[in-house]
């Protein structure tokens, strides 16, 4: 790995051509390199942590997590749903994949340039490169400029409803009430599953009503919240490690176990969550996922910025819980997804685009866990691959087996199944049509737990599945392009998915999330 000190790249004033190096997204930023050793990453080091957006990173490994930056620059392979490229694509920053560039940053072409310098960064799509020197006050009103450049997102929220309602009685209407994620999903399972076969698991959706209710009951965070808002230093761009500091605090006050919490909601979780039992009669585990008013949106989809915790019935010791147990770890839950709210990339984020933070209402989509996971993964409604070779519409898709490995976070080394499925643009749900391409493939073992040195033949998904995917994943397009506001040209859907056997004895696709896919 390179050193702080290496040299890096240098081209006043000019484009270069750079065959090896492969722009993932367009842009330009200005910003202060930020070299970053797989070390710094993996432990979260203060390095990693003093990121902010006016940092140019340079990765030698790709993180799990990402605050807002000016650009990136990585020494290890990208996928096109790596978080990196889906933070670059979302915040319209620069993104550089070097990880075929001979020699990296030793590279003959890669001099001048010293970690901590300011730059200009500008990649172009035709994969022109053009590298200047510049100062932190250029940055700063690069920053200003863009943040005013980029269309201020409106919230909408509906504090009035308090029923924890199933998926089946919402609608896509439903997410100034219960969020987009709820809504979404609610119009996924209304489109796709059918008398004989279910393709989004039912769940329950709980609307923002509550998360309102608990800072009203616990006063002291309220205040919290609009004394941070108010906050003048929070506003100063370079003081990220102030705003860690301060957004940590304020978590910490939302989980504690001593916060009010109203009795009424956990109990009703609990009764809801003991009816539900899997095929072999145990009770089954729920996943309550952040479902906000300010992600999933047609010009805002956040992605990342909050976080998912699972309610677990049993113990440790493998034990059922007791009722009270049962009402702890509810609660657990609720808090840790309320308090995601304030996180440092959500909090980054929302800044960029003029998102008012107390504004910000969080509702909670709630749905069985797959526990028999034969793959995962994520699938574009749309060709982003502009290969000369792959022509035409189509569907893209990157899948891993099992559940070790992520797609959109991808461990080090680690590399998906990716697939582009061409169709017939005037026939898109004709399966017949459908012609499977497979652009790269997975190097994880058939276990799921084991990193090969070289690809693993076997693919991950079979060919009909694969065409099942894409059939469902077109047919939720379609559902939620007459639902939903078009803030595109081309609407296109990014979706999660499952393989999972657990319920009918037999690999089967499941979709489990949607929003719309924020083109570069």
């Amino acid at each position: 790995m390179a050193k702080a000190a290496i040299c890096f790249l240098l081209m006043f004033s000019s484009s270069l051509a750079l065959a090896q190096a492969k722009v993932m997204n367009a842009g330009e930023g200005i910003g202060q390199l930020v070299v970053l050793s797989s070390g710094d990453i993996l432990t979260n080091s203060a390095k990693f942590k003093k990121l902010n957006p006016l940092s140019i990173a340079v990765f030698d490994e790709l993180p799990m997590q990402l605050a807002v930056i000016a650009g990136a620059i990585t020494l290890r392979q990208q996928n096109f749903n790596s978080h990196v490229q889906l933070k670059a694509i979302a915040l319209k920053t620069p993104n550089l994949d070097i990880s075929k560039v001979e020699g990296g940053l030793a590279h003959p072409m890669f001099q001048g340039l010293q970690d901590g310098d300011w730059i200009r960064l500008k990649l172009e799509k035709s994969g022109a490169i053009a590298i200047e020197r510049s100062t932190q006050e250029a940055a700063i009103e690069f920053r200003n400029q863009k943040i005013k450049s980029l269309k201020p997102v409106r919230l909408q929220s509906d504090l009035m409803e308090a029923r924890i309602l199933p998926h089946a009685e919402l609608t896509a209407a439903d997410f100034v009430r219960f969020g987009s994620k709820a809504a979404n999903y609610a119009e996924l399972a209304r489109s796709l599953n059918t008398s004989t076969r279910t393709v989004v698991r039912p769940g329950y959706a709980v609307p923002f009503f509550y998360y309102q209710e608990f800072l009203e009951l616990n006063p002291e965070i309220l205040d919290a919240m609009e004394a941070l808002v108010r906050d003048p230093l929070m506003q100063k761009v370079e003081r990220i490690e102030y705003r860690e500091v301060k957004l940590a605090e304020l978590r910490e006050m939302m989980v504690a176990t001593e916060t009010k919490m109203n009795p009424e909601l956990s109990a009703r979780l609990v009764e809801i969550f003991d009816t539900h039992v899997n095929s072999t009669g145990e009770l089954r585990r729920f996943k309550l996922r952040s479902s906000t008013n300010s992600e999933d949106l047609p010009n805002f989809n956040g992605a990342g910025l909050y976080e998912s915790h699972s309610y677990k019935p049993v113990n440790k010791k493998g034990k059922v819980r007791d009722q009270a147990g049962k009402i702890a770890e509810v609660e657990e839950a609720l808090r840790n997804v309320w308090a995601s709210v304030w996180t440092l990339r959500a909090y980054e984020e929302r800044t960029m685009y003029r998102i008012p933070h107390l504004d910000v209402k969080m509702g909670i989509q709630i749905n069985p866990s797959f526990s028999d996971e034969g793959a995962d993964g994520v699938v574009i409604t749309k060709n982003i691959l502009n290969d000369p070779n792959l022509p035409g519409e189509g569907v893209y898709l990157e899948s891993q087996r099992g559940d070790t490995f992520s797609v959109a976070n991808p461990d080090s080394g680690v590399s998906p199944e990716r697939v582009l499925v061409l169709i017939d643009a005037a026939d898109k749900l004709n399966v017949s049509k459908y012609r499977v391409h497979t652009v790269g493939q997975s190097n994880v073992a058939d276990n799921g737990t084991e990193i090969l040195p070289h690809v693993n033949p076997n693919p991950v998904m079979a060919e009909v599945e694969i065409k099942d995917l894409v059939y469902q994943s077109l047919k939720a397009q379609i559902q939620l392009e007459s639902q939903l506001d078009k803030a595109q040209e081309s609407f296109t859907l990014d979706l999660e998915f499952k393989v999972d056997s657990e319920d009918t004895g037999e690999r089967q696709v499941y979709l489990k999330q949607a929003r719309p896919y924020l083109d570069q």
